[in-house]
């Protein structure tokens, strides 16, 4: 008997240090900062945590270490209402921890290490989809690049809509382009895929365009505090961002991303899901701390209800 979900998520499960700091070192230099703390993350865990918090039924494949990381992260997850059962625990991998620095405006800059979440083979996945189905699949690139082909692949022969969230840029590979129903690329990502630098509404076009001519049909060119252009039916609408104070960018795509697949189960309708997603990232990012900053859904309507 297959299990069903809303949401399927595919991706990372890491360790996130996250560092604040009045201003980023220089080369080779040493600075004190104003706080250090450990705090669950990694974008499949981001993104599977923000359904959830959505009322959607999420599962979440990824793997950790077999270390107390690994544990902790994961009573994390089971505590927050995501189906962790068909996780890995590896043995010959640590679990994947990155180092965030947050500046004063809110920006990040990170560094880190996969680690186990390299670890997830391509039979691996295909023995968990044969359990499970679900009506949407969110992928990153942030685990083996085997198990991301494996599972839109096994996506699409379920007839899931697969959704591709293309971060971190370092991890975009073109071959899994083909295999995506929608694609969520944020500017840095955008210039990677199409070398098209955005820095207005029209580039963001262009992006769209070019994105379009690889072989996906949707997109969504995410722009930070200048919005959302949403490429659907070869038609653009571009989404305005709301208007907050940031505090701390980390996790804001992933918490977009969430929310968009959540938003697009209910409406069916991608201009819509844009703009409930817009509002849940700009509440996310106008809060420190991590998954604990993801909003409700509850948060998310009362907030749509004032606009």
């Amino acid at each position: 008997m297959k299990k069903n979900y809303d949401i399927l998520v595919v991706g990372s499960i890491n360790m996130d240090v996250i560092v604040n700091t009045d201003r980023y070192p220089a080369y080779g230099d040493t600075v004190f900062c104003n706080s250090i703390n450990m705090t669950p993350g990694g974008k499949g865990a981001n993104q599977a945590v923000t359904a959830a918090q959505l009322n959607k039924k999420t599962a979440l494949i990824g793997a950790v270490g077999k270390d107390s990381a690994g544990s902790q992260l994961l009573r994390n997850l089971e505590v927050k209402n995501v189906d962790v059962s068909h996780v890995l625990e590896v043995e010959t991998s640590g679990t994947g921890t990155f180092v965030a620095m947050i500046d004063v405006r809110g920006e990040n800059t990170m560094v880190g290490t996969k680690g186990a979440n390299d670890h997830i083979l391509r039979k691996d996945i295909e023995q968990i989809f044969d359990q499970l189905d679900a009506k949407i699949l969110l992928v990153q690139m942030e685990t083996s690049k085997e198990s991301i082909l494996a599972a839109m692949q096994e996506a699409r022969k379920r007839k899931m809509f697969v959704i591709l969230d293309p971060a971190p840029a370092d991890g975009i590979f073109e071959e899994a382009f083909q295999y995506a129903d929608l694609i969520l690329p944020n500017k840095q990502e955008t210039k990677a895929i199409t070398g098209i630098d955005v820095v207005d509404r029209e580039t963001a076009l262009q992006a769209a365009i070019k994105l379009k001519e690889m072989g996906i049909p949707q997109s969504v060119v995410k722009m930070a505090e200048n919005g959302s252009l949403v490429y659907h039916n070869d038609t653009p609408t571009y989404i305005e961002a709301i208007k907050v104070q940031a505090v701390d960018t980390v996790g804001a795509g992933d918490c977009f991303a969430g929310a968009l697949a959540s938003s697009l189960l209910e409406t069916n309708d991608l201009v819509e899901a844009v703009k409930f997603a817009s509002v849940a990232a700009g509440i996310k990012v106008s809060r420190s701390g991590g998954q604990d900053a993801i909003p409700s859904l509850q948060e998310v309507l009362s907030y749509r209800s004032t606009c």
